[in-house]
């Protein structure tokens, strides 16, 4: 391969690719898992700058296209020209792009290749988003054409999950063999190895944002059924300080706002199961970060959720988004405690086993600069 090969160009549009909270930090362990190949890779922040953001959202709002502006064509064309402009400053030919909401770009350059990693698509978003009522007809519309013209200019897309898969090959059409699907490692919660109490440890609620979305309303009218039955029940809900207001005085609940690693750790080495019955959630790292401490999880029946637990192997999968269905599969998890235990086990052992930023980068750089995976892999054991 020529120098140039070597180096590829990671943009993203929620913000600087090597940052760890941008994208829950996919794209920086993204980037550092394919550096670790010993690719050079260019990061380019293609996010809306705060100053912007005012007088686009007015724009927005003018154009008649309702107040949710993700995914809209004034912040979509205002993060392609970042992206553009910053592509040919660099040089690079080959560009990987780290959501969707950055393109379509305003001119494809020749010799430069656009590939796409993923975990939804707009149609799959919009089908459980809470905030589709907040777009209007027009912004639908527009929104899933520009989906449809971004897509025409990827080479190779990168799904995290068969399900996002499934969905570009059914609804758009792409071809079978223009899609990889990659997975994603995990978080920064290290896997457990010591003992738990599945009778009594707590159910463990995380989520930093999107409290509707994440199914912790939900959840927590779910908890309050249950535990009229099983007054022992106990729950941790972390994120978010204003979500105390939002649950409001229940027994047993405590909500921890923002706390440190080190806690966090704590709770998902204590927490016997894993409880975010999400509305809408593609995938969610933190579903691997309780695998990867033997913890169950409780959740719906849809979107990444049957892939992950591999069909509720390793927890429990619920097809009505209801606070009685919810109950009734707490009551169930907690009636058996060395079930709990024997699905925490597995859980962990297929979670470590299948999910890591190494392989991701491997499958990435394998399509994206045509080197067998058994050379890449080689590279990574010198690196």
């Amino acid at each position: 391969m020529t120098k140039d090969e070597q180096v590829i160009a990671i943009s993203c549009s929620d913000g600087d690719p090597r940052h760890p909270k941008t994208w829950s930090g996919t794209p920086s362990n993204i980037t550092k898992a394919i550096e670790s190949l010993g690719i050079n890779v260019v990061s380019i922040d293609a996010s809306v700058k705060r100053y912007q953001r005012t007088p686009l959202k007015l724009l927005h709002r003018l154009a008649g296209l309702g107040t949710d502006y993700l995914g809209g064509p004034v912040f979509r064309a205002q993060s392609a020209k970042i992206t553009h402009r910053q592509i040919q400053a660099s040089g690079c030919t080959k560009i990987l792009h780290a959501s969707q909401l950055g393109l379509p770009m305003p001119t494809l350059d020749a010799g430069v290749d656009h590939y796409l990693v993923c975990d939804t698509t707009r149609v799959l978003w919009a089908k459980f988003a809470s905030n589709v009522a907040s777009c209007t007809p027009k912004m639908l519309q527009i929104a899933d054409q520009l989906e449809w013209e971004s897509y025409a200019q990827i080479k190779h897309f990168f799904t995290i999950s068969e399900y996002a898969c499934d969905n570009l090959i059914q609804y758009y059409g792409i071809e079978p063999h223009r899609i990889t699907v990659v997975g994603t490692g995990r978080g920064n919660i290290q896997p457990f190895t010591g003992e738990k109490d599945y009778e009594n440890g707590p159910i463990l609620f995380v989520a930093k944002g999107r409290f509707e979305d994440k199914g912790g309303s939900l959840l927590i009218e779910g908890f309050k059924l249950a535990q009229k039955q099983n007054p022992s029940l106990k729950i941790v809900v972390v994120g978010d300080e204003q979500y105390r207001d939002v649950i409001g005085p229940v027994p047993n609940v405590t909500v921890t706002g923002y706390i440190p690693w080190e806690e966090l750790q704590h709770l998902f080495n204590t927490a016997a199961l894993f409880a975010m019955p999400a509305l809408n959630e593609p995938w969610g790292l933190v579903y691997l970060e309780a695998l990867a401490c033997k913890t169950p999880i409780l959740g719906l029946n849809r979107n990444s959720l049957p892939e992950i637990t591999r069909d509720g192997q390793y927890g429990f999968l619920i097809n009505e988004p209801s606070p009685e269905r919810i109950a009734e599969t707490i009551l169930q998890a907690f009636s058996s405690p060395d079930k709990l235990r024997e699905m925490g086990a597995a859980g962990q052992k297929h979670c470590l086993e299948t999910y890591s930023w190494n392989q991701v980068a491997t499958k990435i750089v394998s399509v994206m600069l045509d080197d067998p995976i058994s050379s890449l892999r080689e590279k990574q054991s010198y690196a």
